[in-house]
């Protein structure tokens, strides 16, 4: 072999052996940025997955406070509805009481001033006698009816105007702000 091409041989092996080089920086460099892309993804995935995990904590924990606060309240009213149906037997006792006489009178008085000009008040066929004398001594008519309960309902000369003036219906217009009360004193 000659010296030019011993020369020249020398020449494309250090070109290849530099185009080597080259290309296994070239390789490095694409495998690191690769493990480092794959490395991002990874964290990014990664980071995703806990914020979906949080969020989906966060729904549960919602959830889970909505329910216990639905059944708190269902309990609040249950308790609230039992409150309220053993004022209503209670009140339905009282007509046995001694005292009754006197609180139907009252009722009676009040819804007579309330009707202003009364011709007449309508109690239940059970207050008929307790309330007679007490009618009859203010020149007022004296009517039964069944629906009336523990109470009195007044009517104007004419019959144009009528209070009911009973227990119940007592209860009923005090109930929101007195159920409120019992909810102060059972639950603070």
């Amino acid at each position: 072999m000659s010296k030019l091409e011993t020369i020249l041989q020398e020449e494309v092996l250090a070109e290849i052996q530099q185009l080597m080089a080259e290309a296994e920086a070239e390789a490095e460099r694409i495998i690191t940025a690769a493990k480092e892309k794959a490395t991002a993804m990874l964290n990014a995935q990664k980071r995703k997955l806990e914020a979906q995990k949080a969020a989906e904590l966060h729904r549960a924990e919602s959830a889970a406070e909505l329910a216990v606060t639905t059944a708190r309240v269902e309990a609040k009213g249950k308790v609230i509805g039992e409150v309220y149906r053993r004022v209503q037997e209670r009140l339905q006792s009282l007509a046995e009481s001694p005292e009754y006489p006197t609180i139907l009178e009252q009722l009676a008085s009040e819804a007579v001033a309330a009707v202003g000009e009364a011709e007449a008040i309508i109690v239940s066929p059970a207050d008929e006698a307790r309330l007679r004398g007490w009618a009859e001594g203010k020149g007022l008519q004296l009517r039964t009816a069944s629906e009336v309960s523990l109470g009195v309902v007044a009517v104007s000369k004419g019959g144009k105007t009528q209070v009911a003036n009973t227990l119940p219906d007592r209860l009923e217009r005090a109930w929101e702000t007195l159920s409120a009360d019992v909810s102060r004193v059972l639950w603070g």
